[in-house]
């Protein structure tokens, strides 16, 4: 069978993808909307394709979203059964090594992976491209920070179309996170947000809002390479100290107040969301379990519902920090290498915000937020953390609504929950 070897470019025209830029090779997608790749690599022995698009059922297999393609020649080749419309993300593995389709330009960063994307039209995938529709404004933007070691952070902002076109009118904001390994551009880019944004607003489904996406990672202001303090930071998916309490901490000081005196923000608990995915679901849900006054709409997508330090090891670790501390006083010479570094992350008042968590929630919902919103794929290896905190709140009777999807610890899940997300707040 002749292939069609066209490059797919994520342009839209009334809800369709467009085709565009005959080429030799890349990914060409049929009427059918099943997937063809070819690669030209006529000294290779071996080529496998990686991708989200493949699904071998295994779960003890690690390489279970690998295939091996097909040599014709010097040309390898894959292809795909039809495929449901959502944002596709490949790459190629070369005798071992991986490489990115150099005749695919549509690329996007997963931690420290680039990967090629595409798209199938048709479905919930028609909100994830840029459409022909009132934009949005999006912004990276610096504030200080009372982390400790740092004197600024860096948070995406993004504006809707209506906040240029009416000067005096207020919005609402959601607050919305990302997982272990990410940074402020994660939803921008591999979540694909604004687009989302853009197109929801524009078709009416979900209300015009501000929304920042600020970076979770503590050890890090900005995303790798993109700090001017810090250039050379590599991409990595190791946030455990992320997992202690900081961001929570100074979440309300540094973010809200700053978005509150900075933008045209409604500054109130009815008109404030928060939502993240994995760690930013932790984050999400400690942060509004804290500051009950703060957020009426909460989502919790995929959630890490439990910090790795709970329950009684709270209180070791805290003692830990705290006889640190009067040591150091005793003795400065200890500050300011590797251990006064790791010890010193176990403070009481950062802890804390895992601790007393019955209490927490019966204060969060005595005045019940207006949304509590829960979702997870089936097969994600959350699932049994998201079941028991489920149990948590039915054994009270607080109130959630709870969304289960097939499919794991994935964006392709994280971009749906979104769009299902956005229409229920505000």
């Amino acid at each position: 069978m002749k292939l069609r070897h066209i490059l797919l470019t994520t342009l839209a025209c009334s809800g369709t993808l467009l085709f565009a830029q005959n080429s030799q090779y890349g990914v060409s997608i049929a009427p059918d909307k099943s997937a063809s790749f070819s690669l030209y690599a006529p000294k290779a022995s071996e080529v496998l394709i990686k991708g989200s698009f493949i699904h071998n059922n295994d779960d003890n297999d690690k390489h279970s979203d690998e295939k091996k393609m097909t040599r014709n020649g010097d040309i390898w080749t894959f292809n795909t059964d039809s495929l449901a419309s959502d944002m596709y993300t490949y790459t190629y593995i070369v005798d071992g090594k991986r490489t990115t389709d150099k005749f695919n330009k549509n690329t996007t960063r997963d931690i420290a992976d680039t990967l090629n994307y595409f798209i199938i039209p048709g479905g919930i995938a028609d909100k994830y491209v840029t459409q022909n529709v009132p934009h949005g404004s999006v912004t990276k933007v610096w504030y200080p920070t009372a982390l400790d070691g740092m004197e600024k952070r860096r948070m995406t902002v993004y504006l809707p179309a209506a906040y240029a076109n009416n000067t005096s009118t207020r919005f609402p904001v959601l607050y919305l996170l990302h997982g272990s390994g990410g940074d402020e551009n994660s939803w921008e880019d591999n979540g694909r947000a604004v687009q989302i944004l853009d197109n929801m607003i524009a078709a009416g489904e979900c209300k015009p809002m501000i929304v920042v996406m600020p970076n979770g990672n503590v050890d890090i202001a900005a995303a790798p390479g993109e700090d001017p303090d810090n250039p050379d930071v590599e991409p990595s998916g190791n946030n455990a100290s992320s997992t202690l309490g900081k961001i929570e901490s100074v979440f309300i000081n540094d973010v809200v107040d700053y978005m509150d005196a900075n933008y045209r923000t409604l500054n109130d608990k009815k008109h404030r969301a928060i939502a993240g995915l994995s760690m930013g679901g932790l984050h999400a849900l400690y942060i509004s379990l804290n500051n009950p006054a703060y957020f009426d709409y909460i989502g919790l997508f995929s959630a890490l519902t439990s910090s790795p330090i709970h329950g009684e090891n709270i209180n070791r670790l805290q003692n830990l920090g705290d006889k640190w501390q009067h040591l150091k006083e005793k003795i400065p010479l200890l500050g300011g290498g590797s251990v006064d570094r790791a010890i010193s992350r176990y403070t009481a008042n950062e802890l804390s915000v895992y601790d007393n968590i019955d209490i927490k929630l019966k204060y969060q919902f005595k005045n019940p937020p207006a949304l509590y919103y829960i979702a997870i794929g089936k097969d994600d290896f959350l699932k049994k953390l998201n079941d028991e905190w489920r149990e948590t709140l039915s054994s009270k009777n607080y109130p959630f609504v709870y969304v289960e999807t097939d499919g794991g610890h994935t964006w392709d899940n994280w971009r749906k929950y979104l769009v299902d997300f956005l229409p229920r707040i505000f």
